[in-house]
């Protein structure tokens, strides 16, 4: 399972005994895995948010550093196969944070990743090197002819289904960016 505190750990199902336990990210109270991992073949695919908040360095110190990104560790023992830390393109943007909040999904040959900083990113399964990327901060028109507007990835994850990735992108609780779409991403007809 993947924890708030930046770990993540293998149990064995039937003694409920720790087989291995692997420290990816910082922690926190907006730190390591929020919402849910992803897992294909031998590999676990692991997100990481470790945003901290003000008040978060009195509480557990400031001398680890954020590591925000995607990771691959091995099922069976563990053993970190690669990290792709996640860019900060945030700059001087209110509440924007290249973090990992949204759960993840993997499909064969890549994981899809919605971060803070209003960013779908496809990775590759097999390094971690970022395929494709859509920045959701802009608006958005809907079937109905309504606008709508992008913001933070956080909450349920995207689902592909018929060749096509519907994700939800907006997530305005917790100093993160609001945003009211689904978006439909697939083959233009």
């Amino acid at each position: 399972g993947g924890q708030k505190s930046g770990a993540v750990v293998a149990v064995d199902p039937d003694t409920g005994a720790t087989l291995w336990k692997n420290q990816l990210g910082r922690g926190g109270v907006q730190g390591g895995v929020h919402f849910g991992m992803a897992a294909e073949g031998t590999r676990i695919y692991v997100p990481i948010n470790d945003m901290f908040y003000p008040e978060d360095v009195a509480r557990y110190g400031a001398t680890n550093p954020a590591k925000p990104g995607l990771y691959a560790v091995d099922a069976a023992t563990g053993k970190l196969l690669w990290s792709a830390p996640a860019p900060d393109v945030c700059g001087d943007l209110a509440d924007c944070d290249p973090g990992i909040s949204q759960a993840i999904i993997a499909i064969p040959g890549a994981v899809i990743a919605g971060h803070m900083d209003g960013r779908l990113r496809g990775y590759s399964a097999d390094d971690g090197s970022i395929l494709w990327e859509l920045d959701t901060l802009k608006d958005f028109s809907s079937v109905s002819g309504a606008s709508g507007r992008g913001g933070s990835f956080s909450g349920g994850g995207a689902i592909v289904a018929d060749g096509m990735l519907y994700v939800n992108s907006g997530y305005g609780l917790y100093n993160h960016m609001p945003g009211n779409v689904l978006l439909a991403i697939g083959p233009k007809k």
